[in-house]
């Protein structure tokens, strides 16, 4: 599957969703909030997270088990598409303002001819579904045995295109300030465990402030996520207000999603048809069912 076919395989569901079809597998996009929380104790989405959803005659399966069965020289191509989805999706809840974080392995992108391909493939499903390239954050991840140039190269065509970077697992060690200065990325989520434990003293939490106060003079959003108690939401007061991300706020769901209902957004324009060129020479439309979020939370109401 080329970068010129992978449109191909995008599917415009009746209720607006995308989703695509490879093989006898079905792919869908699931987006979880992530929230600032404003002056007044609202929440506010101020990013989503792209998490694929994979299934085949109506059984689900894991993205690594899915991700198996793709041929080794269609995986970057297959990858790209789940990103395809991610964007398009998130476009058509026309939120203002609002960013989309989608995974990466720089491993699958090796040469510059493939990252210029992917690059071309993100910005082609960025204009497709109104998205300023900016809005889409890149997360970068590496494996113990990557090549550790293959992700700053990657990172560099990245911002040389225009989107932003984030990475996960921050725990402040000298790999990981090696890789804010390597990767520059504009989004950052702590390790939630290194998090809980270093956030143990008053000491603790002082150097944490002092970190998203540097953070954020270097354009820098923090992203605190797993939050499934409302203790970690008071951490997160201490901390200085960094994003939010867990079951305890909103749970992913299915596009087309609920968000602009549960938590209406002032510029929220509809869309109806985001990405039109592209969905008129869709197949014929797939009906899926949509995942609700169990409990919302706002003010001390946690």
């Amino acid at each position: 599957m080329s970068e010129r076919s992978i449109f191909s395989n995008l599917v415009r569901q009746a209720d607006g969703a995308f989703s695509a079809v490879y093989g006898p597998y079905l792919l869908q996009s699931a987006l979880q909030p992530l929230f600032a929380e404003g002056m007044d104790g609202e929440l506010q989405i101020a990013a989503f997270k792209g998490l694929i959803r994979a299934s085949a005659d109506g059984m689900p399966c894991s993205p690594g088990e899915f991700f198996q069965t793709v041929p080794e020289e269609e995986r970057s191509a297959v990858d790209g598409l789940c990103r395809s989805l991610h964007i398009l999706n998130t476009g058509a809840l026309g939120r203002r303002d609002t960013a989309l974080i989608i995974n990466f392995h720089a491993g699958l992108y090796m040469t510059p001819q493939a990252m210029r391909q992917e690059m071309e493939r993100l910005r082609l499903a960025a204009h497709q579904a109104g998205m300023p390239p900016d809005a889409i954050a890149c997360e970068i991840r590496q494996h113990a045995d990557d090549d550790p140039d293959t992700p700053a190269l990657f990172a560099a065509r990245i911002h040389e295109s225009g989107f932003s970077i984030a990475i996960d697992d921050y725990s402040g060690d000298d790999r990981d300030l090696e890789r804010l200065q390597r990767l520059k990325p504009q989004f950052v989520t702590f390790d939630t465990a290194w998090l809980r434990g270093f956030a143990q003293n008053s000491a603790g939490l002082a150097l944490l402030r002092l970190v998203l106060g540097q953070f954020a003079a270097k354009g820098i959003r923090a992203i605190v996520a797993g939050i499934e108690d409302p203790d970690m939401i008071d951490l997160c007061r201490e901390m200085g207000g960094p994003l939010m991300q867990g079951y305890l706020l909103a749970r992913p769901e299915l596009a087309p999603t609920s968000f602009n209902l549960t938590f209406p957004d002032a510029g929220y324009v509809p869309q109806a048809n985001p990405a039109e060129t592209t969905a008129t020479s869709l197949p014929s439309p797939v009906e899926t069912p949509v995942v609700r979020p169990l409990r919302q939370f706002g003010k001390r109401g946690v």
